[in-house]
């Protein structure tokens, strides 16, 4: 019998260029091969009514491995406990529900956890909890009651910090579309960069992320004094964007794209990517764009940044700095040698990252903790 799967998360409207809205649409689009899959959009910013003329049940979608995938929306709701969501639950008769909460494991996102159990009980229901949350032990027991089956978490980390709590958790890391992300084929290096009129002798450093203070990426402009260098930042469009911030990058010399574009190009005709985030509020535990960066055969140089070393040892190809001087440092010792041979990130494929929740929801080793 095909297993019936139900993804939630909140505000799942295009772009898809943000980490939670791009892992919900993506381990959907991984598992619709061969399982019924269905997606419901809790619209707590009122994008979705708006985009569809609707006060709520709109149906949106999105390309999957199958073609498109549609996406049930339903109105707002802090709680969850709504008539309207409860139809939508029982009316998918799932055997699994992935939730992934867009504020990721508050108090709130638990409780949001615990309606949805309510909602159909013969579900096993995990949460993708992918920005670190901390909480105090005195709130335990209410945590316990309202958790999920399993907690799924990027880093060791937090892995811990749930364990501590007796709550049912397991390590998780971000996937990538290894399809849409790849090395750059015979020709088209030079080809890219002369589509988007990067010069075919610069060494260009790249960037892809939300422009806020938080990301740290005003260091950047440090590597525009670099001999030859080119940096481009590509700015998510889902986020506002912090305007002195940009105009800080373009003043040093940055490149800064601030609309949807091919991104998977960009990495294409990229020679390092930078990812100079520390703040844990800046990105989801495993930045996405790193996984994306390594697909596509392009060297990374990080801050030691939530999970990244959990599931990325370090190498000539990830090279980890912990402070902008040795962001510096790291990027003239790459600049000046040979580039690096760039591994393998298949194990991070969204089907793998999908079968692992499914096994451990549906494979009898999701019990609740007690």
């Amino acid at each position: 019998m095909v297993p019936k799967i139900l993804i939630v998360s909140e505000d799942l409207v295009e772009p898809w260029d943000e980490g939670i809205k791009k892992f919900s649409v993506s381990i959907a689009g991984a598992l619709a091969s061969d399982h019924a899959v269905r997606v419901i959009n809790v619209d707590r910013s009122g994008l979705a009514a708006a985009r569809n003329g609707s006060g709520g049940g709109a149906r949106d979608g999105f390309g999957g491995h199958t073609g498109v995938l549609a996406i049930r929306s339903v109105a707002g709701t802090r709680t969850f406990m709504t008539p309207a969501l409860r139809r939508e639950v029982a009316a998918s008769q799932p055997d699994a529900i992935v939730y992934v909460p867009s504020p990721s494991s508050t108090a709130g996102s638990f409780v949001r956890t615990f309606a949805l159990r309510r909602h159909w009980p013969r579900a096993k229901v995990g949460m993708v909890a992918l920005i670190p949350r901390r909480h105090h032990a005195s709130r335990r027991i209410v945590l316990q009651g309202a958790a999920p089956d399993c907690l799924f978490v990027p880093s060791y980390a937090s892995l811990l910090h749930a364990r501590d709590l007796s709550l049912r958790a397991e390590l998780l890391p971000m996937g990538v579309d290894a399809t849409t992300f790849h090395p750059a084929r015979e020709g088209e290096y030079q080809a890219l960069r002369r589509k988007y009129g990067v010069g075919e002798s610069a060494f260009v450093f790249l960037h892809v992320g939300h422009l806020s203070e938080k990301r740290n990426v005003r260091a950047l402009a440090r590597l525009t004094s670099l001999p030859g260098a080119s940096v481009i930042v590509i700015g998510s469009t889902s986020t506002p964007e912090d305007a002195a911030l940009r105009r800080g990058l373009e003043e040093a010399g940055a490149r800064v794209i601030r609309e949807f574009v091919a991104v998977d190009e960009f990495y294409r005709l990229a020679d390092a990517y930078v990812f100079p985030t520390f703040d844990s509020e800046g990105c989801v535990e495993i930045p996405l764009s790193v996984l994306e960066a390594l697909a596509s055969g392009v060297p990374v140089l990080a801050r030691p940044f939530g999970g990244l070393r959990d599931v990325l040892a370090p190498g000539d190809d990830v090279r980890y700095f912990d402070s902008d001087d040795e962001m510096i440092e790291a990027a003239r010792a790459l600049r000046g040698g040979d580039k690096p041979r760039v591994r393998d990130v298949g194990v991070f494929s969204w089907r793998a990252i999908a079968e692992r929740i499914l096994r451990t929801l549906l494979q009898g080793d999701g019990a609740r903790a007690s």
